[in-house]
């Protein structure tokens, strides 16, 4: 059986930035250390059911998300990694990738995350605009990621990647290329390009209701991201996901797994998961995780105790979610020939007259075996998975 990757949810942070809606929490970090122990009995209570199942695999991805993961002391970190390696065991070349925010690190930091096994790291930089970085909410400006990036490099740690946030409500064009311009000035070996969404319940949520900020317009995101197209592919960036730039072979290995429809764990608090045929999601608060990590054990690979849902997938979904995520890679697309032979029978059959269609539209297009978005579907993307599911 293939390799497994690992998700691991940190759900700390100092402060919750304007657009965020992840799982995360401000006023909690007493809680680091059990949390830290509560990781690791959830390895090992993972790692135990796997062996039972016959499905133990070696890990040969790992990403630390959140949250702010880099908030984790190096102790801590290296704790989940040793019960990660013992128990579930480590591929030889191993991705280990850890999200961090620019101003919660020094140099002395990033050499220890270095020394515990972590190899690649991903800035959340979302902007390098002053006034921008205000109306998100960052705690950190643009000098601050000159210097993190520099400090990356002292310590060995030269694959990481850069995070920036287009479609900003009074965000030009001219001021997205002066981001653009910024980290590309960094020499950069892999960027993520996040088009902004106003999630509910979100403070950006609340400014759009009481008139503070307007609702970006689509069409100027629309021009932004074929802006971002042109100016990085000119740089030698391969665009080979929707969203994400890397320099030849530095593609995030961990995110392939996802976009591949792979299979992978997710443990922490707020975590989901995907894995002998289930997708699950663990217990979102801390407080809840922590005990639920402390009482019983759990009967059925991949869950653990501190599950709060589960559902077994059935194959039309799997053959939705297989076409979605291949899709996003643009390249790499879907086999054609794979997916066939993986549920017997052939995309045109499953999907009667669709694929036709998406291409007689100019949104798809097959090449060598394998259907790819077209540059005009890229811009449509959701509506193209829409069809799929």
């Amino acid at each position: 059986m293939d390799a497994l990757s690992l998700y691991l949810h940190i759900p700390f942070c100092r402060h919750r930035c304007a657009y965020c809606d992840f799982n995360t929490y401000t006023s909690l970090s007493d809680l680091q250390a059990s949390y830290a122990q509560a990781l690791c009995a959830e390895i090992g209570q993972v790692a135990k059911l796997a062996e039972d199942a016959g499905q133990k695999r070696p890990l040969h991805t790992i990403f630390f998300g959140g949250g702010t993961p880099s908030l984790m002391t190096l102790t801590q970190l290296d704790s989940i990694l040793q019960t990660s390696r013992f128990a579930l065991g480590w591929a030889a070349e191993i991705e280990i990738s850890l999200e961090a925010n620019p101003d919660t690190v020094d140099v002395d930091y990033l050499t220890g995350l270095a020394d515990i096994g972590i190899n690649r790291l991903s800035f959340g930089v979302q902007s390098a605009v002053a006034d921008e970085l205000q109306l998100l909410e960052r705690s950190h400006d643009f000098e601050t990621v000159v210097h993190v990036v520099d400090m990356a490099r002292q310590a060995g740690l030269n694959n990481f990647n850069l995070d920036l946030i287009y479609g900003l409500p009074g965000q030009t064009l001219a001021s997205w290329q002066r981001s653009l311009d910024a980290v590309l000035a960094l020499e950069p070996p892999h960027l993520s390009l996040y088009c902004l969404t106003i999630e509910p319940g979100t403070p950006m949520q609340r400014w759009l209701k009481n008139g503070r900020i307007s609702l970006p317009d689509p069409d100027l995101a629309a021009d932004q991201y074929e802006l971002a197209c042109e100016v990085l592919t000119s740089t030698g960036l391969e665009h080979y996901e929707i969203s994400n730039w890397s320099l030849p072979d530095l593609a995030c290995r961990h995110n392939l797994t996802y976009w591949r429809n792979q299979e992978y764990l997710g443990l922490g608090a707020g975590a989901h998961g995907h894995a002998n045929g289930m997708r699950y999601a663990v217990v979102k608060q801390p407080r809840v995780y922590i005990r639920r990590m402390q009482d019983g054990q759990s009967a059925q690979f991949p869950l653990s105790t501190a599950v709060a849902t589960s559902q077994k997938l059935e194959r039309r979904e799997v053959m939705s979610d297989t076409i979605i995520t291949q899709l996003r890679l643009l390249f790499e697309g879907l086999d054609l020939a794979a997916f066939e032979q993986q549920f017997g029978e052939p995309i045109d059959t499953a999907y009667a007259g669709l694929v036709a269609q998406l291409v007689e539209w100019g949104l798809l297009r097959i090449l060598d075996g394998r259907l790819l978005l077209t540059k005009q579907g890229r811009f449509v993307s959701n509506q193209v998975f829409y069809r799929f599911m």
